[in-house]
């Protein structure tokens, strides 16, 4: 029969976003206050319902089939719209200030646009933005959602990795002459190199060969964020991320010099308090940026069990 909304198995879809989002069975039963093999089932009766496997079961461990990352992703999509919709109907319970931290690079990247799009929605909630620093490990005790390059020291919160970036050239189109063209990597060294205290560049140099002795001009700044600033005023080229320069290179602020790319040192975190204390204004900021950046094309791995 086919599925429509009369139909629609809607404890075991709910079984299966949370397993999906662990891939743990263990963990999924514990959310739900049901038993593991409570779970099981539920996956196994949505597997039959549909005809497709949605886990892979080899190796002793679970993992998202190509289907089941596609469905795990409308449910969850779909569950945190219904949750977000009944809590706004009383906007009293959301009412509120939220802190929330970030790195420069990060806050002016894409999350003030996270932020911005999220008090739209939230106009009750007061959200307030602090600093931290690349690698910080102690984070301030007010802060309810940190969003972290570096793993931090929280022993009583929830870390939960978001992705690890690749860093790529690019400059200001103003910067490039007439006519110029960057055919090869080598290309690069004729226009000053910006660096940040990453040395990204060394690394992205080291890997064809070359050293930042080699450049034409270079200028180090303090942080990412201040590299950003000054690729964005034409001051030379700089290393970044897809998702901290995507609106430039949508609106032709910034272009792209290579597809060559080096690996971030570290990732970067989403930092909350645990399901059990977890506020709502907290949780419905986190589910937020994770949607923000799955729409964005962010591959998020699961949570460890």
């Amino acid at each position: 029969m086919p599925l429509s909304r009369r139909n629609l198995p809607l404890n075991a879809l709910r079984a299966f976003e949370v397993a999906g989002r662990y891939c743990h069975l263990g963990r999924a039963a514990q959310e739900l206050g049901v038993t593991h093999g409570a779970v099981s089932r539920q996956v196994r009766h949505l597997e039959q319902v549909l005809g497709v496997e949605l886990f892979d079961r080899s190796h002793n461990r679970l993992a998202l089939t190509a289907a089941g990352r596609r469905l795990q992703g409308t449910v969850s999509d779909a569950l945190n719209r219904m949750t977000e919709g009944t809590l706004y109907l009383d906007p009293e319970a959301v009412a509120g200030t939220l802190v929330v931290a970030a790195t420069p690079s990060i806050s002016t990247g894409w999350l003030l646009g996270m932020m911005r799009d999220f008090g739209r929605k939230y106009p009750e909630i007061e959200l307030r933005l602090l600093n931290i620093e690349p690698w910080q490990k102690e984070l301030p005790a007010e802060v309810s959602v940190a969003i972290c390059f570096g793993e931090p020291t929280a022993p009583q919160r929830l870390l939960r990795p978001l992705f690890r970036e690749r860093y790529f050239p690019v400059c200001s189109p103003g910067l490039l002459a007439d006519g110029d063209s960057i055919s090869s990597p080598a290309d690069l060294l004729r226009y000053p190199l910006v660096h940040d205290q990453h040395g990204r560049w060394q690394r992205w140099l080291a890997l064809h060969s070359m050293d930042v002795s080699n450049a034409s001009h270079n200028l180090y700044l303090q942080d990412a964020f201040q590299v950003l600033s000054a690729v964005r005023e034409g001051c030379g080229i700089g290393l970044a991320d897809r998702i901290e320069v995507g609106n430039d290179l949508r609106n032709g602020n910034l272009v792209t010099l290579s597809e060559h790319t080096v690996e971030a040192s570290q990732s970067h975190y989403l930092v909350t308090d645990t399901a059990q204390r977890i506020s709502v204004r907290a949780r419905l900021f986190s589910e937020h940026v994770l949607r923000e950046l799955a729409a964005v094309g962010v591959d998020i791995p699961p949570l460890e069990p």
